[in-house]
């Protein structure tokens, strides 16, 4: 028996579980303004806080990126095993495998302290990890710019476009989040507006980018399915 991998499909099953962690999210923030104050957070709370991190949005996050990173790693495979161009799609999974280490442990929050401390940072660039981080991504684009122009045109738009929903919420978004949280007056509510669209934005920017490679497969090799058991 086969089981068939739908690029489609699986996008579904991203985009309703990004649904699902946005409205939990939001469900307990509206929970803690209308019972504030309270002494204690319940755990659910603290469980589905978009903003927070060591919780199921992280670990579905981390997820999401370790997928994307084997994908990456199995077209790399592909080409090289017909004997095409793959290092570049290794060097993306290389990315990604640090990208999901670093929503898991933090990194980049953990770098803001150092750089602002250094270069005395505020207003858009509070986080400011968002400065080492924004240069590297202009540097990985400037390298990946003609193999972009390389790939399957529909595949070219589709990386461009799940990259422009995740930087516009992993930087844009960020940056917006930063001005609005430094300045005088700030209000807890807007800022969670700020930060659930930041992290809708950059979870469904990978969903999309999932769904790209499963297509880049299908268009480049082969029809996605898993053999399960023996046929009759």
């Amino acid at each position: 028996m086969y089981i068939e991998i739908s690029p489609l499909r699986t996008l579904l099953v991203l985009l309703i579980t990004i649904l699902f962690l946005v409205i939990a999210s939001s469900l307990g923030v509206a929970w803690f303004i209308v019972n504030a104050p309270i002494r204690e957070i319940p755990v659910w709370i603290n469980l589905f806080n978009l903003n927070l991190e060591a919780n199921i949005p992280t670990l579905f996050s981390s997820l999401q990126l370790l997928l994307a990173a084997a994908l990456l790693a199995g077209i790399a495979y592909g080409h090289r095993k017909q004997q095409e161009a793959f290092l570049l799609w290794y060097v993306l999974a290389a990315i990604f495998v640090f990208l999901a280490i670093d929503e898991t442990a933090a990194l980049h929050e953990n770098l803001t302290v150092y750089v602002r401390t250094t270069l005395g940072t505020s207003g858009y660039f509070y986080y400011a990890w968002v400065i080492p981080y924004g240069i590297i991504a202009a540097l990985v684009a400037g390298l990946f710019a003609r193999f972009l122009i390389r790939l399957p045109r529909p595949s070219g738009l589709y990386f461009v476009s799940s990259g422009t929903l995740y930087l516009a919420g992993a930087l844009g978004m960020e940056m917006l989040g930063g001005k609005y949280i430094s300045s005088p007056g700030a209000e807890e509510l807007t800022y969670t507006i700020i930060y659930t669209l930041e992290e809708s934005l950059e979870m469904v920017g990978i969903a999309f980018f999932i769904y790209a490679l499963l297509d880049y497969v299908t268009r480049v090799f082969v029809q996605l399915n898993y053999s399960v058991g023996q046929g009759n």
